[in-house]
């Protein structure tokens, strides 16, 4: 049973179902019990009674039951008037009210007397027509099995205590103890244990604790990779800083310089401004991705249209570079919910990075493929490509396949880091793989809006 509410409630389904069992188990045995004991069939016991009633009528029964019958003392008779007390004033058994108005039979007469018995206590006639019901007890035995109801009651509270007693203690220990484990990994997690993980045996329960404790992992596995990816990213832009800063303080050194072009270290330190402007917008724009709410991508857009005006931008730019763009606009429309600006400008980066890496006198091409669960675009140039173990990396933060070039061509290598978190937002992906023949091919995928 792998579900935690079905062990609940089937443990205390089977402990009522012992429960009444055992009930019912003790019951039948005090019922079998005095069954066998009470001789109804003491013929001779109740012949000797008749005899006693019809020689000295009641006062003579009364001896009769005062020295007791023959068959030894441990042997009880009682004899119950018509009003239901003993003639000895003894105290009768709980359960012996019930037979006393039982209806009558026959049995075989005995001479001189009728004797009608009860069904089953058997009952005697005086002559003068007053009833005596007879009851033959079997011998008292203080410690035999169930040998009274009180007994009996005491058995069954004493087996349901134990029976249920334990079960509990068995079900609240298999709850209790994963629970601490989730409370012992909760709480090295929240003192900066990343690497905080419940024990084996919790997580791999197959019920919904063991579900919880592999969330749990899972949830605290992601936590350490956003926070190394953070920490990771606070290095990165530092370092991004740091260079055009100490760009910026050799340019004004050499501005202070007797005789140095001034005009040409004022041009460097503008070139170093706007490069640390545009790098600190694109992490603000990051932080912005990271933060985003779902109305922020609620609106319904067309990505045809998105992807047509920056093919059209594209070639205006790739015209410089001996560079052409293959783009043909769907029949369709590729209807989305999301952000336009910031599809639109993911889109661009990967668009603008195959322009720039594209061999001159080729083409990027452009495609769109929509269909009735996804949209994709596919992005492809005819450069170099990117190593295969880089292939994953350069959705990165700072990530540069190759220094010299990038700086070549202005880049900051946190272009496609964005495109991957926009998509990432709008519950898409991106991807990249060197494509056969040469070239660059990175897809981008978006769920498709949904009527």
């Amino acid at each position: 049973m792998n579900s935690l509410y079905g062990r609940i409630f089937l443990s205390f389904w089977a402990v009522m179902v012992l429960i009444v069992g055992g009930t019912a188990g003790l019951t039948y045995l005090v019922l079998a019990e005095r069954g066998e004991d009470l001789p109804r069939g003491a013929a001779e016991l109740t012949h000797e009674a008749a005899r006693a009633l019809a020689e000295g009528g009641e006062p003579g029964l009364r001896e009769w039951l005062t020295h007791g019958p023959t068959h030894g003392p441990e042997v009880r008779v009682l004899v119950v008037d018509e009003e239901g007390r003993e003639l000895l004033g003894r105290p009768l058994p709980p359960h012996v009210g019930r037979l006393l108005h039982a209806p009558r039979g026959g049995l075989p007469d005995v001479p001189g007397l009728e004797v009608v018995p009860a069904r089953p206590l058997p009952q005697l006639v005086a002559p003068d027509g007053r009833h005596f019901g007879v009851l033959v007890l079997p011998p008292h035995r203080p410690f035999g099995l169930l040998s009274a109801v009180p007994e009996a009651r005491i058995g069954v509270l004493l087996l349901a205590l134990a029976v249920t007693g334990t079960a509990s203690w068995l079900l609240t220990r298999s709850i209790t103890r994963p629970v601490r484990a989730l409370g012992a990994a909760t709480r090295d997690l929240a003192g900066g244990n990343l690497d905080a993980r419940v024990a084996a045996g919790v997580s791999g329960r197959g019920d919904e604790l063991g579900t919880l404790a592999r969330d749990f992992d899972a949830m605290a596995g992601r936590l350490r990779e956003l926070v190394k990816a953070r920490e990771q990213l606070l290095r990165d832009v530092s370092h991004e800083l740091r260079s055009p800063l100490a760009r910026m303080r050799v340019a004004v050194g050499l501005a202070r310089q007797p005789g140095s072009d001034a005009g040409r270290e004022l041009d460097r330190l503008e070139t170093e401004i706007e490069r640390l402007d545009r790098l600190i917008g694109q992490v603000l724009h990051l932080s912005r991705l990271d933060a985003a709410g779902r109305a922020d991508l609620a609106d319904d857009l067309d990505v045809a249209e998105l992807v047509d005006a920056i093919a059209r931008d594209a070639a205006f730019e790739a015209q410089g570079r001996g560079v052409t763009i293959d783009w043909q606009p769907p029949p369709a429309a590729a209807r989305v919910r999301g952000h336009g600006d910031w599809l639109a400008s993911a889109i661009e980066n990967v668009v603008r990075n195959a322009v720039r890496y594209t061999a001159v006198g080729t083409a990027v091409e452009i495609r769109l493929e929509a269909t009735a669960e996804a949209i994709v675009v596919r992005v492809r140039d005819r450069g170099p490509g990117v190593p295969a173990e880089e292939l994953q990396r350069i959705f990165e933060p700072f990530h540069r396949v190759a220094e010299s070039r990038t700086r070549e061509s202005g880049g900051d290598g946190i272009g496609l880091a964005i495109t991957a978190r926009v998509f990432a937002a709008h519950r898409g992906s991106a991807s990249a793989r060197n494509a056969t023949g040469g070239g660059l091919e990175v897809t981008l995928t978006l769920p498709a809006a949904t009527a």
